[in-house]
């Protein structure tokens, strides 16, 4: 299955919605589980409170779905498959509602519009290594200890955007580097687990695009900050991890038609996907809704390929079997200058010198 959060217009307001694609295209058909797993149960058994019950399977929220686990995912199987036997358009609940929505009808959001938590590796071999710049070979330098200890760091939950969102471009960089990745999404709660106990307890794949300010690195000496916090993108699906390859799937970036990147995700790397999520449950204790990244694909973004996306450009990332982001990239905001002067320089004389005492 391929899981969408989606919002629609409403008389009270946008509302937030689970979804699956219909057609298993990102353009194509998107169906309200939760009304749709309550049209099944009103159609094809005889349990009492149908509404109920698909509040609890197919709760209208990625999260609270994940924590159904495989009860969720039947329902949203069994929810899916009654929908498609129907095999017409207009699909409507008992009250009249629209449970299959036209793709133009609706905005994609991240599948986790908040995840729980998100943690950033970088496994890729090629990703910022040195470069012979006659034929851009690799030439290894990656610490021995880079192939034994997975670097990350833990980015924002609260700057995730979707796969149709506008970019910004801080005012504080000069140089916004845009990183395809594949994202690993916990489904269950696990600690210390094993590496097939990992394996078992991802619930799909998506996109992350991380979003970096690479002048900026210079400038966060403790770890990532507010040179990766502006933003990161994910969507535009949650990929159950039965319809995908994840060892083999062709990546692309494009920028303004002009293809940036070629290349996939068996490319050199320390570590494989579910390694990661035992790695990080290691005295640790995940929860649903966890999003892992396993770093820039190969060479696929600007540090690598020293071309610089700016403002008024579209990028295009597409991720074999699970989908494309497209994205314009936009002035950021610049209200106050703390990040680009420093903070420090606000400081009264009085208030400067009791901090240096």
């Amino acid at each position: 299955m391929k899981l969408v959060t989606f919002q629609i217009a409403t008389p009270l307001g946008p509302q937030r919605r689970l979804g699956a694609l219909l057609d298993n295209d990102q353009d194509g058909r998107v169906v309200d589980l939760t009304l749709a797993y309550t049209l099944y149960l009103q159609e094809a058994t005889d349990e009492p409170t149908p509404e109920g019950l698909a509040q609890l399977r197919t709760p209208p929220d990625m999260i609270g779905w994940l924590r159904g686990g495989h009860k969720s995912k039947e329902a949203a199987e069994l929810a899916l498959a009654h929908v498609r036997a129907k095999n017409t358009g207009a699909v409507l609940g008992r009250n009249g509602e629209q449970i299959v929505h036209p793709r133009a009808c609706v905005r994609l959001l991240s599948p986790l519009p908040r995840p729980t938590t998100f943690r950033d590796f970088s496994i890729y071999e090629e990703h910022g290594s040195l470069r012979d710049g006659s034929d851009l070979a690799v030439r290894r330098y990656k610490p021995e200890n880079w192939y034994k200890w997975p670097p990350y760091y833990k980015g924002s939950p609260e700057s995730i955007y979707g796969p149709e969102d506008p970019i910004p471009y801080p005012y504080y960089t000069k140089k916004l580097d845009l990183e395809p990745e594949l994202g690993i999404v916990v489904g269950r709660t696990g600690r210390n687990m094993s590496e097939d106990e990992a394996l078992a307890a991802i619930a799909g794949y998506t996109i992350v695009v991380d979003c970096s300010s690479r002048d900026g690195q210079k400038r966060d000496t403790l770890g990532p900050a507010k040179s990766k916090d502006f933003a990161t993108m994910v969507g535009p699906c949650l990929v159950t991890p039965d319809e995908l390859d994840v060892d083999n799937l062709d990546v692309r970036v494009v920028v303004d038609g002009e293809v940036w990147f070629e290349g996939n995700t068996s490319s050199p790397r320390s570590v494989l996907t579910h390694q990661l999520v035992a790695y990080a449950s290691d005295n640790e204790t995940l929860q649903p809704g966890e999003l892992l990244g396993t770093g820039t694909i190969g060479t696929g973004c600007s540090l690598d390929l020293h071309k610089w996306v700016q403002v008024g450009q579209t990028v295009s990332i597409e991720f074999e079997g699970i989908g494309r982001m497209q994205h314009t990239i936009v002035e950021g905001e610049h209200v106050v200058d703390y990040v680009g002067s420093g903070i420090g320089r606000l400081l009264t004389p009085k208030v400067a010198e009791a901090a240096r005492s």
